[in-house]
């Protein structure tokens, strides 16, 4: 059986597979492959406390997870025995926020407006139905773009590819866009959870700075942010492959996302403590595009990349073939849950239980 284990508190500076990263972005945590219950954790956080979640959720957390807490400026931490806070997982659909706030920094820098049209930044998509949608439709998933593209048969290879644990990605970047300027785009301004949106985006971005979606978000957040550890992938092979822990589900090894076209939505890559240095950042308001946690103008239930919550609270899931992850954060007590573990199922209820039962113990 797994052991956990307890790591000491940081300095704050220091089964089933459910199909789809963007189910859970529909689901907004409606559906869970567990039910948790209340009272996930009774006491105030301690490096104790989360060694013993760890133990009671071992059946949701089947392989190896870590799960960390930032609570009044100190980052506490427990693992299981086979990983630990700088282990390299798939991000899955937390790859989202991080493209979320590279689209703030843009607005911020002067290079993008948010009522800009994609076309203005991906000439390929000049005159098609894709490219009259805004950036901010894009980070809101109110775009009326679908989860994948439609054309040429992909959505339908995609669904087999995930029901077979292998990468449904597989694809160039300039490829995906070919699918888009074909893509046919619903009513905008009703929520549909698009992972080929924010690739669109992510890539837009890159564009108008000049450079690949790689170097951007090396150079305005990951760079800055001292997250060494997080980075993007490719089908084709990635430096980051060595590193990338192996992905199961309930029938064993799975293929990941490694793709350069759906890295900005679902297929980068970071550690544990990486993302906690983001989150910390945010907080700190020192995050390239922290203000995109703040309520869109569009969407009350968005900010750009970021789903929130009624309570106030910022977060995002992501889950692929064999991993599953939740992050979780509260401006208001600069608390933050952070859950990555690579065994694909379900685990944002969990998560977002484990936040709510923090905050009201500190209460």
């Amino acid at each position: 059986m797994r052991r956990p284990v307890l790591r000491p508190a940081e300095s704050a500076l220091s089964g089933i597979r459910l199909i789809g990263t963007g189910l859970i972005g529909v689901l907004l945590l409606s559906s869970c492959a567990q039910d948790p219950g209340p009272d996930v954790m009774e006491e105030p956080v301690s490096q104790e406390s989360l060694e013993e979640f760890l133990v009671e959720q071992e059946d949701v957390l089947a392989e190896e997870a870590v799960v960390m807490v930032l609570q009044e400026g100190e980052v506490h931490t427990a693992t299981t025995d086979g990983a630990d806070e700088h282990t390299l997982f798939e991000l899955a659909s937390l790859s989202k926020p991080m493209t979320g706030m590279l689209l703030a920094d843009a607005v911020d820098r002067g290079e993008v407006g948010l009522e800009d049209a994609l076309a203005e930044h991906l000439a390929d998509l000049e005159g098609t139905e894709a490219g009259e949608i805004t950036l901010e439709e894009l980070a809101t998933h109110t775009s009326g773009l679908p989860l994948v593209p439609d054309a040429d048969g992909f959505a339908q290879q995609d669904h087999q590819a995930r029901q077979a644990g292998e990468n449904p990605y597989e694809v160039s970047t300039e490829e995906l866009i070919s699918l888009a300027a074909e893509q046919g785009v619903g009513d905008s301004g009703r929520y549909i959870y698009s992972n080929l949106g924010i690739a669109l985006l992510g890539h837009a971005l890159a564009e108008s700075a000049g450079m690949t979606y790689e170097e951007l978000l090396q150079e305005r957040l990951t760079e800055p942010l001292g997250m060494d550890e997080t980075t993007t992938s490719d089908a084709e092979g990635h430096p980051s492959d060595e590193d990338l822990i192996q992905g199961y589900d309930s029938s064993g090894e799975v293929e990941d996302f490694g793709s350069e076209a759906f890295s900005p939505a679902s297929s980068s890559r970071a550690t544990p403590e990486d993302y906690m240095l983001m989150i910390e950042a945010i907080f700190e308001g020192t995050a390239p595009g922290a203000e995109s946690v703040e309520r869109s103008d569009i969407n009350p239930d968005m900010g750009l990349g970021w789903h929130l919550k009624p309570e106030g609270y910022a977060w995002h899931n992501g889950i692929s073939n064999g991993y599953a992850s939740l992050v979780a954060l509260d401006p208001d007590t600069e608390t933050a849950v952070l859950l990555f573990s690579n065994y694909g199922v379900e685990n944002s209820e969990l998560g977002m239980d484990l936040l709510q039962d923090i905050l009201d113990a500190a209460d």
